[in-house]
């Protein structure tokens, strides 16, 4: 019996660390959007996935990255142009902070 109850410990140690080396490789973005009233959501895409970024006061950010290449695209409200940007090469872990993304005013009489 106590060995059953050891080897059942090993293999909850084993899977809670197989867990804790994934959450370590995920990486995180952020950014804030001005004005902030105009942006409808903010969409963070990689490849065929998308998701979209969680708001805080202001700030759009995604906890759970992948590493790699990805784009945000930004669903702005009238008069102000949605915008997409390019993020290259998210490191495995890191927190990426894109900084501000400042909404231009579309004409409305083209």
């Amino acid at each position: 019996m106590k060995n059953a109850i050891v080897q059942l410990g090993m293999v909850l140690i084993g899977v809670t660390s197989v867990h804790a080396v994934k959450l370590l490789q995920t990486s995180s973005l952020h950014t804030k959007i001005f004005p902030g009233e105009a942006a409808e959501e903010v969409w963070a895409v990689q490849g065929r996935d998308s998701v979209r970024m969680q708001c805080s006061d202001g700030d759009y950010y995604l906890t759970t990255a992948n590493p790699g290449r990805w784009k945000v695209y930004v669903d702005a409200k009238r008069p102000y142009k949605s915008v997409y940007l390019e993020v290259q090469d998210i490191k495995p872990g890191t927190d990426r902070d894109l900084g501000i993304i400042t909404l231009q005013q579309q004409n409305l009489y083209q």
